[in-house]
Order: C-alpha cells, then sequence, then structure tokens
C-alpha cells in the first residue's frame, strides 16, 4: 500500500536534499538510533546500517539506496528479514518559491482489514519524520 505525505521547507532543493541523502543525519531524527555503519558513497546499490536501541534490546536494520536523481528523488529499500517485506521509502524534491517541497511516499505491505489502523500511523510516522527534517534544518 503507498502511503503519502509532504511538507513545505523555507530552505533551497539542493541543502534540503543534501540532508535527507546522508545517512549519517538519521541520527539526529530518531533518539533510538544509536548508530550508522555507511561507507560514505550515496550511489544506487549502497548499503548502509542503522542501529538501533529500543529498552534494553538493540536492533541493526539494513538499508539500500534504490534510486540517486540529484535534488529531485531518492529513494532507499529497508531490507527486511523473511517472511517480512521489503519497503521502498521514496522521497521527492520540487522547488517551491525560494524553498522546498518535500514529499515521501512508502510503499508497505499492509494486511487487510488493518488499514484503518496501521496507514494512520505509518502517515504519522512519516509527517513526525518530516517535521524534524524541517526543524532541524531551521526551515
Amino acid at each position: 500500500m503507498l502511503i503519502e505525505t509532504s511538507i513545505s521547507i523555507n530552505k533551497p532543493v539542493e541543502q534540503v536534499y543534501a540532508f535527507v541523502t546522508n545517512p549519517l543525519n538519521l541520527k539526529s531524527l530518531n533518539p533510538a538510533t544509536t548508530g550508522i555503519i555507511f561507507d560514505g558513497k550515496v550511489a544506487v546499490g549502497s548499503r548502509y546500517t542503522v542501529q538501533s536501541k529500543y529498552g534494553a534490546r538493540e536492533f541493526n536494520s539494513v538499508s539500500e539506496i534504490v534510486v540517486v536523481e540529484p535534488n529531485k528523488k531518492f529513494a532507499v529499500k529497508a531490507i527486511a528479514a523473511p517472511p517480512a517485506t521489503d519497503v521502498v521509502s521514496t522521497y521527492t524534491f520540487e522547488q517551491e518559491g525560494s524553498g522546498t517541497k518535500l514529499h515521501i511516499s512508502m510503499d508497505a505491505p499492509v494486511m487487510p482489514g488493518t488499514e484503518g489502523m496501521v496507514v494512520p500511523q505509518l502517515r504519522a510516522s512519516l509527517d513526525t519524520s518530516l517535521a524534524s527534517i524541517k526543524k532541524l534544518l531551521g526551515g
């Protein structure tokens, strides 16, 4: 199921794109993130690991960059261990006056019958992420 939302940020597209496409910035977006392992190359096929801690449990998740179109589009696939399904998040960047319209869409599997509960939660999570990006960029 495709879940979408967007936000306006009063910063140039280039600045917003640079922030969003740097996996090291993920640590500042989520207090549960304890580390990022990334070779520093933003390119299709590059992977990075997000290390997180929830309570006493530690988790690692791997993501792969699947689309890079400078200042236009960026997509990441969260690689899920079976039987779970991979999830792709796509960011698009549009000039909006002197700022940026940042749009995110998440293609996530949602079990039939749970849409009314799950989709609003996922959309709220995306809205929170976009609001954090805007706040961190000062826009």
